[in-house]
């Protein structure tokens, strides 16, 4: 039920103090930092493609700049749909549809403090592959940036 709650603030506050603005891995994944009673979260938005689905038990991997490995265990939390429809007339038509996962996971201080290390491989556990990146715009400055978020967010009665 907590984590229901904490989805449904995330949803309302992404624009807000609570949480911060996406930093990117690839076109797929979007990382926000994320605060509420005092707890700290990663909040992952995934948008499926044919080689890469979010499960419901998700997974991250990151392994940082100095060899060490961060696994955070997290649900997947909530699902957007978007249906695109053309009608081309004749009574011929054509139709897409893509889904975004926002799943939740739970992140300690410690961990945070890991993220100054720097991040240099993210694996997701999707299926059926493991979505994984080695190679992303802001890598060299994407842990240290997570990092930062965390420590600039301000609790739900800070404002």
């Amino acid at each position: 039920m907590k984590k229901l709650v904490v989805l449904i603030l995330l949803l309302i506050s992404v624009t807000t103090s609570y949480a911060t603005e996406p930093l990117s891995v690839g076109s797929n994944a979007k990382f926000y930092a994320y605060r509420f009673d005092n707890e700290y979260f990663l909040i992952l938005s995934f948008k499926d493609d044919d080689e890469n689905r979010l499960t419901d038990g998700s997974v991250i991997k990151f392994m940082l700049t100095d060899g060490k490995i961060l696994k955070l265990e997290g649900v997947d939390a909530s699902k957007s749909t978007k249906n695109k429809s053309v009608n081309w007339g004749l009574g011929i038509s054509s139709g897409s549809s893509s889904d975004t996962h926002f799943a939740i996971f739970g992140i300690t201080k410690e961990q945070i403090e890991m993220l100054k290390a720097g991040i240099d491989k993210i694996a997701i556990n999707t299926i059926p592959e493991v979505y994984q990146r080695n190679k992303w715009s802001g890598k060299a400055d994407f842990g240290k940036t997570l990092y930062k978020n965390f420590s600039d967010i301000k609790d739900e009665f800070e404002q």
